[in-house]
């Protein structure tokens, strides 16, 4: 057996970035950098493709939508760019890539076929994703025990007769140049960083900030990111008179510089396949809070990283933030033993090292 993939291919047509695009990406350059033929098939145009034009890695641009497995000349021609280049493991990331691709990776016999999962939601019981799970994929990754938990329920059976790993996402310590705080203030900084959509909802914060304010607490609410929510968490936030204590910082670039700024991260999400932004939370001695769901409970370890709050209760969720403001050690020591779990369990490399030797198995 060899110590790794001959010729390993990425597939990922995804046109936005997000968790499991930067997953693909950094597993792509990493296994090219080991010396692995690494190819990668991805959108034209899209953050992928520019991303990935200043490595070493060998793409294949190609269009995919819903119904791109009913292309016959698209299929077609996957199935030759596997053949051509002796694709020895590919790796897909969404539902949409599998279908074509995996139609492609059948026909062409690619003898691993890897489906990762990222996204805590439940997958229907269709035609086509059964029979890709039974006679196409090889192995499975899920990103936490959460995701896996609600692939399970509606294809256990299918499962439990393939290879499957939990890999964590993956953090580059090594890019951290300080985590060295850099908020001097003695008005203690909480943190929220995220696209401001339905899943975050940010609009919690709003009503915790409005608790801790009646009690005179000195604080304020950092909120990194936008989306479609922006005006409508804006309006909510001067409603309540809050513009003082809960700030909208927009698209934030450099996240580590951010982080530095913080005392306190929070994340009122309603699911997390994988809570990213926790683990970076964490890898800067952050302590973490988060509603007790989905994969958050696999990241906060309660009384211990941070605390986790029953579902959506923002009473005790506004409790604990306030414990965390009042006593300065006990951050400090949650915020230590938040960077350790991290950094045993979220490193790069060590994650990158799982994800070879689970698929040349």
């Amino acid at each position: 057996m060899n110590s790794q993939p001959e010729n390993i291919c990425f597939f990922n047509t995804t046109t936005f970035w997000g968790g499991g695009e930067k997953w693909h990406y950094e597993a792509a350059v990493m296994a090219s950098e080991q010396g692995i033929p690494t190819f990668f098939v991805s959108s034209p145009h899209s953050v992928l493709n520019e991303k990935l034009a200043s490595t070493k890695v060998m793409q294949f641009p190609i269009r995919n939508n819903k119904l791109g497995f009913l292309s016959v000349a698209k299929v077609k021609k996957l199935t030759q760019f596997f053949k051509d280049n002796k694709i020895t493991t590919v790796v897909f990331n969404s539902p949409v890539d599998l279908k074509t691709g995996g139609l492609a990776a059948y026909m062409a016999k690619v003898p691993t076929v890897v489906y990762r999962r990222g996204i805590a939601v439940e997958v229907k019981k269709k035609t086509l994703t059964t029979w890709l799970f039974k006679k196409v994929i090889t192995h499975f990754i899920f990103n936490s025990a959460a995701t896996k938990a609600l692939m399970v329920k509606n294809f256990e059976d299918i499962i439990n007769t393939k290879k499957s790993a939990i890999i964590y996402n993956a953090i580059d310590f090594s890019a951290f140049t300080t985590t060295e705080k850099t908020n001097s203030s003695p008005t203690i900084i909480i943190g929220n960083a995220g696209r401001l959509v339905t899943q975050k909802a940010q609009h919690y914060l709003v009503d915790i900030a409005g608790i801790l304010k009646a009690k005179n607490i000195p604080f304020e609410i950092h909120i990194a990111g936008d989306g479609p929510r922006y005006n409508e968490l804006k309006a909510l936030i001067e409603a309540n008179q809050l513009e003082n204590q809960v700030k909208l910082l927009g698209f934030v670039k450099d996240m580590n510089e951010f982080m530095n700024t913080l005392d306190i991260f929070v994340s009122t999400a309603k699911w997390e396949g994988f809570g990213f932004v926790l683990a970076e939370a964490m890898a800067h001695q952050l302590p973490c809070i988060a509603f007790d769901i989905s994969s958050n409970p696999e990241l906060i370890h309660n009384n211990t990283t941070g605390f986790l709050v029953p579902a959506f209760d923002v009473k005790v969720f506004a409790r604990q933030i306030e414990k965390l403001i009042n006593d300065k050690t006990l951050r400090h020591e949650m915020g230590n033993k938040a960077y350790q779990f991290a950094i045993n369990n979220f490193d790069k490399q060590l994650q990158f090292n799982t994800f070879l030797e689970f698929v040349k198995g």
